[in-house]
């Protein structure tokens, strides 16, 4: 009997069964779920060529000799089975992007459209397309020491055409790293001629709300004063982010100009075009080590004002770290508002889908793009070949330049 191959079956069966079967309600199942997910749920193509492999082995080693052992491949097979299942679901990612964005406006979604890469993710899980970027890295922009580091990513050609993203991480307030999440989306639009920067910012328990958007708040300062010398438009900035970075980039983008979010900085125009949330977090802070301190709101959703720049807010519906219902609720409540916004519900997803390159993430990233497209409309193009062409010089300002490297690791934890 091969006992490898069999704890092998039952490692990934297990994974799958957690993605296949309901939501569970237990905490302790939905953590199980998060992290047996984060890998196998957006590359379960890869568990089947390994299950495949060593079936094919068990067999040419004359392993497969007994009940047991051929009970062991039934069991695989079913396993590859589900597999298939979890792809064939994420491949319906794309559909559900440019629905959201056809929300917006039926024309935005035309034969320019962006149409992610499907072929390139299922074989590159790690290849983000960094030879054609520069990244320029750990440039300060504040006064917290390593926690005010951005790092700024550039196009190699140093011709800058479009607009400027700036994103933030997740890790639930608490841990979480600026080489991390997005470095698809990062590297991707960087290489179009985007100007793209990842922020680090204080994290708690030692910072609270709203130490977190006033951070946010400074790269924004940032970006409309030194980053116009790398190519910044101040008037072209959308802001990003993953779960708790989705929740401080709503809330800057929600709060332009607010002087309790802008301490000596209270003059400076912080708005924004738009603002994006990935299987964000858009409640109160009022739980675990956080307590927010101030008179705002600590939750995006009571933040929302008919002004509020255009929203594109991307979720999957079996995320069990932050809840499918907290971004349909957001959503509803900007909609009531006035506000437009594209949601996008992405079926089999769940938390942290942006972390590999995955077909779900490359959806993300051709949704951010025509997202793009439909704000800034004729003064760009969705591929990012025309509109505002500046030189972007490289290795300027503080920080250091470097031909990319891989994106961090750490432990993604609650988010």
């Amino acid at each position: 009997m091969p006992f490898g191959y069999l704890i092998a079956v039952i490692l990934i069966g297990t994974c799958v069964l957690f993605q296949l079967i309901p939501v569970p309600r237990n905490p302790l199942l939905r953590v199980a779920s998060f992290w047996t997910g984060i890998v196998v749920n957006e590359q379960p193509h890869f568990f089947a060529l390994v299950l495949a492999f060593s079936t094919g082995l068990a067999f040419s080693q004359g392993d497969i000799d007994s009940a047991p052992a051929w009970g062991t491949v039934v069991l695989a097979l079913i396993v590859v089975a589900g597999l298939f299942v979890l792809l064939f679901r994420s491949m319906r990612s794309p559909d559900q992007v440019q629905g959201a964005i056809a929300s917006l406006d039926p024309d935005a979604v035309r034969e320019t459209a962006t149409r992610p890469r499907l072929l390139p993710a299922l074989l590159g899980p790690l290849a983000y397309g960094r030879r054609r970027v520069t990244r320029i890295a750990d440039i300060s922009y504040g006064p917290a020491g390593e926690r005010n580091l951005l790092d700024l990513y550039l196009p190699r050609s140093g011709e800058v055409t479009g607009p400027t993203l700036i994103y933030l991480h997740g890790g639930g307030f608490k841990s979480g790293s600026k080489r991390r999440e997005g470095q698809l989306a990062l590297h991707r639009l960087a290489g179009k001629g985007w100007v793209c920067i990842s922020a680090n910012y204080r994290l708690s328990p030692e910072s609270q709300f709203p130490d977190y958007p006033i951070d946010l708040k400074r790269v924004i300062a940032w970006a409309k004063d030194e980053g116009v010398s790398h190519g910044v438009n101040p008037d072209r900035i959308l802001l990003a982010g993953s779960s708790a970075g989705g929740h401080i980039a709503a809330t800057a983008a929600l709060t332009a100009n607010e002087p309790l979010l802008q301490p000596g900085f209270e003059q400076v125009d912080t708005s924004v075009a738009g603002a994006i949330g990935l299987y964000g977090y858009y409640g109160g802070l009022e739980y675990g080590s956080l307590r927010p301190r101030g008179p705002l709101p600590s939750s995006p959703r009571d933040l929302i004002h008919a002004g509020a720049p255009p929203f594109l807010v991307i979720h999957g519906d079996r995320d069990t770290v932050v809840s499918f219902g907290i971004a349909r609720s957001f959503v509803s409540r900007l909609r009531d508002a006035g506000v437009p916004v594209a949601f996008a519900r992405l079926p089999g997803a769940q938390h942290t889908f942006d972390l590999l390159r995955s077909i779900r993430n490359e959806s993300s990233v051709a949704a951010i793009e025509d997202f793009a497209g439909w704000i800034f409309g004729a003064t760009m193009e969705f591929h990012g070949e025309s509109g505002n062409h500046r030189e972007a010089p490289v290795g300027a300002g503080s920080g250091h330049a470097s031909g990319d490297d891989c994106s961090g690791t750490g432990d993604p934890g609650h988010r």
